[in-house]
């Protein structure tokens, strides 16, 4: 294993560095040389272009520094498009984070945050260029067990020549204890044709053990009769890797569940605000709740244009009176500079400083550094709500204070924009006495609509519910849901992009909507999946609907991917039954018709009609 590791680091990788500054290219080539190969520098997004469509370039790292925005946000997007499977990583300045919003919608995920700390930038690199125990072997076995060929990394790992393995029985090469496990997993049919993952051990030529976890795919010809297995063999290492980045990623994805509700809640309250300082007490009150941070600041100018702290709260109160002290003193070592992470903030611009001594150093933040602060994420509040427009008058800041140190996801940074800008909306609020009709009526929007695609949001679902709930009940009406949720969206997403998916989505709800009563509620009840209210509706009619909209969304035509397809649960709200049991049975529903194929409805009541049955 540790053989093959070394192997494995030893990789060339060519990497291509986009950038006018010599310094900075001086240091990324000095810091990151044992991780990388040979090495190209460009200037300009016009040579860099040129020299992807000539050779196969691993890395391409952009120094964002170099360029500006908006000018070179399309151009920079292309860059990265211009080869699939191609790394990007971004040397992004702390003080101008708007960059990663820029270009993540064109697949940029990782990123470096300068200054850079000592050893910093070599991490990066090296996680996105070794690889731990990657190695990708592949055979294909006869209907015998013998193999009939393989490709070069197996004869590597394993020492022999092709002449030496090839027609000899797989088993062979297997360590006595694994075989009869390899063999079960080895078990397939023309129905069933996949193996089952199997963690076993082979042994070297030499003599030694590499621990592999193997899985395959068999194929038969028309009579069923199997004609050979493609078997992948990869190193276990990795698959331990993988599960503890899935591990981190579910962590991430649970965090931001919670900033997605609090935001909520937020858009909501917005409503009745009516000061400064209980709209700044409102939102350190909420956002101190998240997961992962320590504490909030809330940053207003006042009549002489001056910024002042209206608010902060730390995650722990008995720290609040030192937490304030610590805050103003950060507001101070902004104030009368012209660069930095804090005056940039101040100045209108998005920021993150994954340390604290990329904002002034551990001795004039140590009450932070004592808190656990790692990070600083500040989101600047704008006029008007136009996020980080140069032209936008800065009207204040919020700014996140959390105890780890990571990249952020595209959401993560999406949902601190529009923390920022609500922000905004509540001071325009205030400034304007609730006199303009025209916010109040987009503030209406926010807090019952879901702004991507259209559809009714939750709290406006669970009102709607509510009074047709009663009405349906008192009169005796049926009264009909249908959960429903896209078919293996997360792929769509990785394959054509997140901009897509969004696409995707919105020509769903377009779809769906189409089919609906005046009297009916389309509603995005979270991420992909979508829930359909229909008062008045029994279920035969309800099964109807749903199998309607279904076949409308499988024969939608998408520009940038192929057609995608839903799963439906419906439920009947029977008399004296509660909303809550319904929305459980259909989404029962809904998960067994992902189980048993997708692209189907399924109804949830005991006693269905005879056209009622699971629809392929």
């Amino acid at each position: 294993m540790a053989a093959m590791q070394s192997k494995d680091q030893k990789t060339t990788h060519e990497v291509l560095f986009v950038g006018t500054d010599t310094d900075r290219r001086r240091q990324f080539e000095t810091e990151c040389k044992t991780q990388i190969g040979r090495r190209h520098f460009v200037t300009t997004t016009e040579d860099a272009a040129t020299l992807l469509k000539q050779r196969v370039i691993d890395l391409l790292v952009l120094d964002l520094e170099s360029f500006t925005r908006p000018t070179h946000v399309r151009s920079l997007g292309e860059l990265m498009g211009l080869r699939s499977g191609m790394e990007t990583l971004a040397l992004c300045p702390a003080s101008a984070a708007a960059w990663l919003l820029d270009l993540m919608p064109h697949g940029l995920k990782h990123y470096c945050l300068s200054p850079y700390l000592s050893a910093e930038l070599t991490r990066r690199v090296q996680d996105m260029t070794l690889k731990v125990d990657a190695f990708d072997m592949t055979q294909r076995l006869d209907d015998r067990g013998d193999i009939v060929d393989l490709n070069a990394t197996w004869l590597d790992a394993m020492g022999y020549t092709i002449d030496e393995v090839i027609g000899t029985p797989f088993e062979d090469y297997v360590n006595p204890e694994s075989r009869r496990a390899v063999q079960q997993a080895l078990i397939t049919t023309h129905t069933n044709r996949r193996t089952e993952t199997v963690v076993c051990q082979l042994r070297r030529k030499d003599g030694s053990i590499l621990d592999v976890a193997l899985n395959g795919v068999a194929t038969y010809n028309t009579h069923g009769e199997h004609l050979q297995t493609r078997c992948e063999l990869r190193g276990v290492n990795y698959f331990l890797a993988d599960k503890l980045k899935s591990e981190s990623l579910l962590q991430v994805e649970r965090e931001l569940k919670v900033l997605l509700l609090v935001r909520s809640k937020l858009q909501q309250a917005l409503m009745g605000i009516k000061d400064v300082n209980e709209l700044s007490f409102l939102m350190c009150q909420e956002l101190r709740k998240c997961p992962g941070i320590v504490g909030v600041a809330f940053l207003h100018k006042d009549a002489n244009d001056v910024m002042q702290l209206d608010a902060c709260m730390s995650r722990d109160d008995q720290d609040r009176v030192s937490f304030v002290k610590g805050c103003e003193d950060m507001l101070q070592l902004s104030r009368g500079k012209s660069l930095g992470v804090l005056s940039a903030l101040m100045q209108g611009e998005f920021v993150i400083a994954d340390s604290l001594a990329k904002i002034g150093g551990q001795r004039d933040l140590r009450f932070f550094h004592a808190m656990g602060v790692r990070t600083i994420v500040g989101t600047p509040i704008v006029a008007e709500s136009i996020m980080f427009d140069e032209a936008a008058k800065t009207l204040g800041a919020l700014c996140l204070m959390l105890d780890r140190r990571h990249n952020f996801p595209r959401e993560w940074l999406e949902v601190m924009a529009d923390l920022g800008a609500l922000a905004s909306f509540g001071l325009n609020i205030i400034e304007w006495g609730h006199e303009k009709a025209d916010l109040m009526r987009q503030l209406r929007d926010m807090a019952m609509t879901d702004t991507l695609t259209g559809a009714a949001n939750r709290r406006s679902a669970n009102e709607f519910m509510q009074r047709e709930y009663a009405h349906s009940q008192k009169e005796g009406l049926p009264f009909t849901l249908i959960m429903m949720d896209v078919d293996k969206f997360k792929r769509i997403n990785d394959t054509y992009g997140h901009e897509q998916g969004d696409q995707v989505l919105k020509a769903i709800t377009r779809a769906a909507k189409d089919l609906l009563r005046g009297s009916d509620l389309l509603v995005r009840w979270g991420g992909e999946e979508f829930l359909v209210v229909a008062p008045n509706t029994d279920a035969a009619d309800g099964f109807a609907l749903a199998e309607n909209i279904r076949l409308a969304i499988e024969k939608t035509p998408i520009e940038g991917c192929h057609n995608v397809s839903v799963s439906m649960g419906v439920s009947l709200i029977a008399a004296g039954k509660s909303i809550e049991d319904a929305l459980g049975r259909a989404d029962a529903a809904l998960y067994r018709a992902k189980e048993t194929g997708r692209n189907r409805c399924i109804m949830a009541e005991d006693k269905l009609p005879p056209e009622a049955t699971t629809t392929t």
